[in-house]
């Protein structure tokens, strides 16, 4: 009996590998304008406001919430994960997989799955030899598998929808804030030394909206939809190996069949992410 796979690395298995990168420009961005503050004379604390950022930050959340249904919201949480992390699988690995798979399905039979199904960490590939041990016909299987394949790129992509809209949402909170601080100052007129100060006070507000929407909220949309891309194509390698595993293919007429529709996802996240740029465009137009 062949032996249990195992993931390749250390990091698979513990829940992903760290993005070093996207933990640096989170640190960096915030650190980079406070810095600046400083060697221009000015106080940090200044932009320490927490009336402003309850205005612009309790605002995004609140017009979030009723822009997302819930399991948007959730998935917009879940997702922060993604950000930091790169938790999916090496294609080539899933590749060997499935063809190890297929060699115990020709060997041993369909009951044999059950375990490796058990330990199968990708829900995909998991859901596929599911259906492949319960004996599931041709046509429902890929029904199945399709219908799937498209929930999971809705869900995969839905916490990049909620963090773009939080985006959209902050600057315009931030020049509410900055209004309602003006309106505030307006107020003590009769006292002019702290007309000054009551102006810079207000207009953090507006510091902060562009700033977590520039900083935070729409660079970790494109990492989520960056990697909603690379799930999306690892899914539909899945697909493709079930169907050829379905068929009967073993071996290296299936790794071959599986390698193709992966040169063919290269192809496809280049063109994705072309329209992903192209749907940022026009949304800042």
């Amino acid at each position: 009996m062949p032996a249990p796979l195992k993931p390749r690395s250390n990091a698979m298995q513990k829940g992903g590998r760290i993005d070093f990168a996207s933990l640096l420009g989170l640190l960096a961005g915030p650190g980079f304008i406070l810095l600046g503050q400083h060697m221009e004379g000015g106080s940090i604390g200044a932009l320490l406001q927490k009336s402003a950022a309850l205005i612009v930050l309790g605002a995004t959340v609140a017009s979030c919430a009723v822009s997302f249904s819930q399991s948007y919201l959730w998935a917009a949480m879940r997702d922060l994960r993604k950000v930091i992390s790169e938790d999916t699988p090496d294609p080539y690995d899933l590749i060997e997989r499935v063809v190890r798979y297929a060699t115990v399905l020709r060997k041993e039979g369909p009951i044999a799955l059950q375990k490796y199904a058990r330990e199968e960490r990708y829900a995909m590939l998991s859901t596929g030899l599911n259906l492949i041990i319960s004996n599931t016909p041709e046509e429902s299987m890929a029904t199945i598998m399709e219908r799937a394949f498209h929930e999971r790129v809705r869900l995969n992509n839905a916490g990049a929808e909620v963090f773009e809209a939080a985006g959209g949402y902050l600057p315009t909170f931030g020049i509410l804030g900055a209004v309602l601080g003006l309106i505030h100052t307006m107020g003590n007129l009769a006292d002019p030394s702290k007309v000054g100060e009551g102006i810079a006070t207000a207009f953090v507000a507006t510091v902060y909206g562009v700033g977590f929407a520039n900083l935070i909220a729409y660079p970790v949309a494109r990492k989520i939809r960056t990697r909603a891309i690379s799930e999306r194509q690892l899914d539909r390698l899945v697909v493709t190996g079930i169907e050829g595993l379905r068929a009967g293919m073993i071996g290296t007429p299936l790794r071959q069949l599986m390698a193709e529709g992966l040169h063919f996802s290269s192809g496809g996240q280049t063109t994705a992410a072309a329209e992903g740029s192209e749907t940022g465009r026009a949304r800042a137009a």
